[in-house]
């Protein structure tokens, strides 16, 4: 075999080195077999190694999104040379340069098993490569990495004629004693330089990465050898030390790769792309002290925090895996239907068998009771909760200055329950569309920033709108026009800008400002922007929400704790507001039961950690952030309360972004074993998934009925005897400071005096209940997942759930 490579430099120019043959009558022709213009330039030995630099100017560059291929004869080779020009370089740390163009990396994630899924194409596997290169491309992506894991030659052929690159995780190979203890990095990584040089003439592999997930990797100097021999071997390409992980000022690699946070980029997390915090958890590569105090004679104490900013380009690590419900009796008869196609030999070659979600998670929901109707509400719930998600996600980052992302994943994993993909495991399109994926995850994408996403009536919004542009077409001016419709399709253009100069990168386009309208009810809001020209035609649209004041309409009677809860419901209530019977409380007491044994209507707003309660109602702490993975317990919800949907302005039955303020920091009822029959009026959708730790920890790895698809409720009613109990759960710290919380709040409390529940349970069911019901404990990713304090589960974490990850394989 020939012993060969190619570099593209200067932005017109490839240099041939061939160490075993001195090459004539070279030919560079197109895939149609015609002879390109490419001069050879000069032909010259250097070091024992042949060298051939061509004038390529006039070969079209191979990029993602124009895969140009050439090959290249001579007299002395039995078969061509593929070739692609594309040039690939970093400046600073924040940019990356295609073929001197400024490129945003659109990336997703393949490769170890719970990442990725069998050939479900009946046909080669070159064809099913090809089928999956096409949908992630059509639904924006321009990036794969393979995690851990080296992808085979019918991928990366595939790669580079259809256009994708890839991002090759080779895996850390290591050093161990006499008692096979590891000791450290191997200095003499075989696979990494066997890898390098069976891939690095490909055109579509971008990055050449060691491995996952290592922390401080520049302290290591196994690391530093091999990202030279890296950059030895592959000169033109990306060397990455790790995926995830690095101190911020290190020089073992040429773009990062890191957990930028476990957060939700929103509200009190919006700005987690701009934040230093992760990368103070590796620090300095020179150890030098992130933080320092000291007490001055003359200004007392003297605090400083180093700020830790990135030495190189930035990719968001295993971004978006955010997951949703399946259809599991579609998904059941798809794969039947796949496997009777292709037969035994060819699930057997390809190593394909049901997982056991498919069979399992079927039966516990029959077991579990929960109707279809209901099935098919939770899935569109968490469809449109995981599309706000994602959406909310590309946007922040967008805005930032970090370099691409890689989603955890494109296309569903097969033999896990996690479903955190665009596409089914077939690469199949489920709920997504491409053309509203682009408005998000295009070339050129517009942004806006807005502080908040619920706002009282008559005051000034003001909008950020920026544009984020790395597209094929630079500096070309466009015209930017701005929309706003409410609620009742009344709508106007507020703003028209022509001649807007189209630079690549991120820029603010304009400030836009404007009053809303006081009209009495509640109104949700359409803004919509475009941005155009002859080459790009881009749009998105955003929604937000107007209230006016809350005023409440009777005077229920208050048996409140909270002074400051108590303080609303008073200003809230209007002069003409008659007196109602509702009692409120904010605590399981007593006197709460007495007044249900009295025959009165009771609204009880409970959390769990409110302090001085009689009894206990199962349930779990609740976050606005989807669940990541396996953690969380938040997939939407569902608004059966048609006064709720009203008052609220919602757009249809599911949680939208002015449920934020009352279910952030809120609670929610486990319904799966209350006495009675509840009336549920504002349901939440928990994931049908196994929490990881409780596998490794416990051994557990069934799904228990009590931790998938609880049937929790955040609104909930039931008649007792005479009396009728109305609970609520969300949070109320912001019910008179948000205007979306107060309105729900006064709503609620004009609605409660009047509803008569269809729920039922006796106050001895009731009384037994709530003081017999062991407080519910999530496991342990959940419990990260709700307390929403750390970036990411370091050291502390663990040892506070009393874990050793050491002993846990």
């Amino acid at each position: 075999m020939i012993d060969w490579s190619y570099t593209v430099k200067d932005g017109g120019k490839l240099l041939l080195c061939c160490s075993s043959l001195s090459l004539n009558d070279i030919r560079i022709s197109d895939e149609a077999g015609r002879t390109m213009e490419a001069p050879l330039l000069t032909a010259r030995v250097v070091d024992g190694r042949n060298e051939y630099l061509f004038d390529t100017a006039k070969l079209r560059q191979w990029s993602p999104e124009s895969p140009a291929l050439y090959h290249l004869t001579a007299s002395e080779l039995n078969n061509s040379l593929g070739i692609g020009i594309v040039e690939l370089k970093t400046i600073g740390n924040s940019t990356v340069l295609v073929n001197g163009n400024p490129y945003f990396f659109r990336g997703y994630i393949r490769g170890i098993v719970a990442h990725d899924h069998p050939n479900f194409s009946g046909k080669s596997n070159y064809e099913s490569y090809c089928y999956h290169i096409r949908q992630a491309k059509k639904y924006g992506f321009n990036l794969v990495r393979f995690h851990s894991t080296i992808p085979d030659e019918d991928f990366v052929r595939a790669a580079d004629e259809l256009g994708l690159f890839i991002h090759m995780e080779i895996g850390f190979a290591y050093d161990y004693d006499a008692e096979g203890n590891r000791t450290g990095l191997a200095l003499d990584n075989t696979a990494w330089r066997e890898t390098i040089l069976r891939y690095r003439n490909h055109p579509s592999v971008a990055i050449f990465c060691i491995g996952n997930e290592m922390h401080n990797s520049g302290h290591q100097p196994g690391v530093r050898r091999l990202y030279e021999e890296g950059k030895k071997l592959a000169p033109e390409k990306l060397i990455m030390d790790n995926s995830g992980w690095g101190d911020f000022d290190r020089t073992t690699a040429d773009i990062y790769s890191q957990h930028i946070a476990y957060f939700f980029p929103y509200k009190q997390h919006r700005d987690m792309f701009t934040s230093d915090a992760c990368w103070h958890l590796n620090g300095s590569v020179y150890d030098t002290p992130m933080e320092s105090s000291h007490e001055s004679v003359v200004f007392g104490n003297v605090e400083a925090r180093r700020n830790a900013t990135p030495l190189k380009p930035v990719l968001a690590h295993e971004a978006m895996h955010y997951i949703e419900i399946p259809d599991y009796e579609a998904l059941n008869r798809k794969f039947d239907e796949f496997a009777a196609r292709v037969g035994e030999n060819y699930l057997a070659q390809h190593k394909i068998r049901k997982p056991r979600y498919l069979v399992e998670l079927p039966e516990l929901i029959r077991k579990k009771g929960i109707s279809p109707e209901r099935m098919e509400q939770y899935r569109a719930a968490s469809r449109k909760w995981k599309k706000f998600a994602i959406k909310t996600y590309l946007e922040r980052l967008r805005l930032s200055q970090l370099c691409g992302f890689e989603m955890l994943q494109f296309a569903d994993c097969f033999k896990y329950e996690n479903k955190n993909g665009i596409v089914d495991f077939f690469d199949d399109d489920k709920f997504f569309t491409p053309e509203w994926m682009a408005r998000c995850n295009g070339e050129v994408v517009l942004l806006a920033d807005m502080a908040e996403e619920c706002y009282l009536e008559g005051v000034t919004v003001s909008v950020a709108l920026s544009l984020s542009h790395f597209g094929r077409h630079p500096e070309i001016p466009g015209t930017l026009r701005v929309y706003l419709q409410n609620t009742d399709d009344n709508g106007e253009i507020l703003y028209v800008c022509e001649k807007i100069a189209c630079v690549p990168g991120v820029q603010k386009l304009a400030d836009v400002k404007f009053t809303l309208p006081a009209v009495g009810k509640a109104q949700r809001y359409t803004l919509r922007a475009e941005f155009g020209n002859e080459m790009i035609q881009v749009e998105n649209e955003w929604q937000f929400w107007s209230f006016p004041p809350a005023k409440i309409k009777s005077r229920p009677v208050l048996k409140l704790a909270d002074a400051r809860l108590a303080s609303f419901f008073q200003d809230a209530a209007t002069d003409q507001a008659e007196k109602s019977d509702l009692q409120i409380y904010d605590r399981l007491s007593e006197a709460l039961l007495a007044d249900l044994e009295a025959g009165k209507r009771v609204l009880l707003l409970y959390h769990r950690d409110n302090l001085g309660q009689y009894g206990y109602l199962p349930g779990a702490l609740d976050r606005f952030k989807p669940c990541i993975w396996d953690r969380g317990s938040n997939l939407g919800g569902i608004v059966n309360a048609a006064f709720v949907r009203e008052a609220l302005a919602a757009e249809d039955e599911f949680f939208d972004a002015q449920f934020q303020s009352l279910c952030e920091g809120g609670y929610k009822l486990d319904l799966d074993h209350f006495p009675g029959k509840a009336e549920e009026l504002i349901c939440g959708v928990d994931k049908p998934v196994r929490d990881r730790m409780k596998g490794l920890i416990q051994k557990v790895k069934d799904f228990l009925p009590d931790d998938t698809l609880r049937n929790f409720n955040y609104l909930t009613s039931w008649k007792i005897g005479s009396a009728t109990l109305i609970v609520s759960t969300f949070q109320t710290t912001s019910a008179g400071t948000n205007p979306a919380a107060g309105t729900y709040y006064a709503a609620l409390a004009d609605w409660a005096a009047t509803h008569e529940s269809t729920g039922a349970m006796t106050l001895e069911e009731l009384k037994q209940f709530i003081t017999s019901a062991e407080v519910i404990h999530e496991d342990v990713m959940n419990h990260f997942w709700e307390l929403d304090n750390k970036p990411v589960e370091d050291t502390l974490f663990w040892e506070e759930c009393g874990l050793d990850l050491s002993k846990i394989e």
